[in-house]
C-alpha cells in the first residue's frame, strides 16, 4: 500500500481497495456487512451508505490528523476485539430470536413481514469495523500528512474520502448488482420459515435470520479467540499472498491511470459516489 504516499486521489482510492484485504479489515468488515445486508433484504444500498458512514466516523478523523484516536485503538486492540466479538454474539442471539422481525400469524404459520435490520445496528457495526480497520490508518495518515503539508486542507479531506470509499467500493458494487438483478426476489434471499421443536415447545426462525446469526456468531467466536490468544493481527498465508499480489497490481495500475489529470479522477470518484446515492434514494422511494 505504499502507493498511497503519493497523496493523489486515485492512489488513495486504490490503496483503500487493497486495504480491505488487510487481516484486521476483511476479518471484521466483510462478514459484518454481509450478515447485516442478508437480513435487510431491501434497501441494501441505503444500508451500505449507513455502514460507510459508520466507518467514516472513525477513519476520517484519524486520516485528518487525530493520531491520538488511532493510538487508542492500537493500545486497546485486544479489548476492542473482545467488545466486537461480544457484540457479534449479541447480534447473533437477536437474529436467532427474531428480534427486529415483525411477525403476523397466518393460520398455524408465522410469516415474516418487513425488514429485519435496524439502521442503528448497521451504523454500530460500521463504527466497529472502522475501529478494527484502524490498523491501516498509518498508511492513510501518511498520504494525508503530505496533503496537509501542501497547505490545502480540502485536498486532505478528499484524499481521506477517496481512501474510505475505495475500501468500501466492493460493498457498493455488490449492493448495486443486488438491486439491479432484484436478487431480493430470489428464493435464497426470500428464504422460508422453519419450525423447530425443542421438547414440547415450538420455535419459529426464518432462514435469513438463521444465516445472519450463523455469520455473526462465527465472526464473534473468531474475534474472541483472536483476542484471548493475543493474536489480533493474525492472517493466513494465502491472505497475505493475495494482499501482496493486489499491492503489486495496484501499483502497476496506478502507473497506467496516472496519465489522466488528478481533477478528472476526483470528478469520476465523486460522480460514482453520488450515483450510488441516487440509486439508494430511488430504491427507497419505490
Amino acid at each position: 500500500m505504499d502507493i498511497i504516499f503519493s497523496a493523489s486521489i486515485i492512489a488513495s482510492f486504490l490503496a483503500g481497495m487493497v486495504a480491505l484485504f488487510a487481516p484486521c479489515c476483511i476479518t471484521v468488515l466483510l462478514p459484518a456487512y454481509l450478515a447485516s445486508a442478508f437480513q435487510e433484504k431491501k434497501n441494501i444500498m441505503k444500508m451500505t451508505f449507513i455502514f460507510f458512514i459508520g466507518i467514516s466516523v472513525v477513519l476520517i478523523p484519524i486520516g485528518l490528523g487525530a493520531a491520538g484516536l488511532a493510538q487508542i485503538f492500537r493500545s486497546f486492540h485486544r479489548e476492542m476485539y473482545i467488545f466486537g466479538g461480544s457484540l457479534m454474539i449479541i447480534l447473533a442471539i437477536m437474529a436467532f430470536s427474531g428480534k427486529g422481525l415483525a411477525m403476523i400469524p397466518m393460520s398455524k404459520r408465522i410469516m415474516p413481514k418487513g425488514d429485519m435490520t435496524h439502521p442503528k445496528s448497521v451504523f454500530l457495526l460500521g463504527v466497529f469495523s472502522g475501529a478494527a480497520t484502524s490498523c491501516c490508518a498509518p498508511v492513510l495518515a501518511g498520504a494525508v500528512t503530505l496533503a496537509v503539508m501542501s497547505g490545502v486542507f480540502w485536498k486532505a479531506l478528499i484524499v481521506v474520502f477517496a481512501y474510505v470509499f475505495g475500501m468500501t467500493i466492493p460493498l457498493f458494487i455488490m449492493a448495486y448488482f443486488y438491486d439491479k438483478f432484484q436478487i431480493e426476489n430470489s428464493r435464497l434471499i426470500r428464504g422460508k420459515l422453519l419450525e423447530l421443536k425443542f421438547g414440547g415447545a415450538k420455535k419459529y426462525i426464518h432462514t435469513t435470520n438463521l444465516f445472519a446469526g450463523i455469520i455473526f456468531i462465527s465472526v464473534g467466536i473468531i474475534l474472541l479467540y483472536m483476542a484471548i490468544s493475543g493474536n489480533t493481527y493474525w492472517a493466513p498465508s494465502f491472505q497475505v499472498g493475495i494482499g501482496n499480489l493486489l499491492n503489486k497490481f495496484s501499483g502497476e495500475l496506478l502507473n497506467k491511470l496516472s496519465v489522466l489529470p488528478e481533477y478528472l479522477w476526483g470528478l469520476l470518484i465523486f460522480g460514482l459516489f453520488f450515483y450510488f446515492i441516487y440509486k439508494a434514494r430511488k430504491k427507497v422511494e419505490k
